[in-house]
């Protein structure tokens, strides 16, 4: 683990996290565990995407997010948003011209 300062995840989506193919059997629990796996990389920053709407396979998808996501501790959660608003609020050098 922590092998990466930042670690990106996509695709956080029901149907990709887990991946579903249809007519086979998922094997939920590993796909779990390579989810898990992957966060821990991340040594400083974890970055988990999906997208509302995508093209995949030529076909358009809307998923929700990923069961997975909602296994995240809410705690976690809650701190990296008051952050994320922390900062936008921080006054942008730049805008302070006008």
């Amino acid at each position: 683990g922590l092998e990466f300062p930042v670690v990106f995840i996509v695709g956080c989506e029901e149907g990709l996290l887990p991946y579903v193919r249809v007519g086979e059997p998922s094997d939920v629990d590993e796909e779990r565990r390579l989810f898990y796996v992957g966060m821990t990389r991340a040594r400083e920053k974890l970055v988990l995407c999906h997208a509302r709407r995508r093209m995949l396979f030529g076909q358009p998808m809307e998923n929700p997010p990923s069961r997975f996501i909602g296994d995240i501790q809410a705690a976690l959660k809650v701190i990296q948003e008051a952050q994320a608003r922390r900062r936008a609020r921080a006054e942008d050098p730049q805008l302070s011209l006008f």
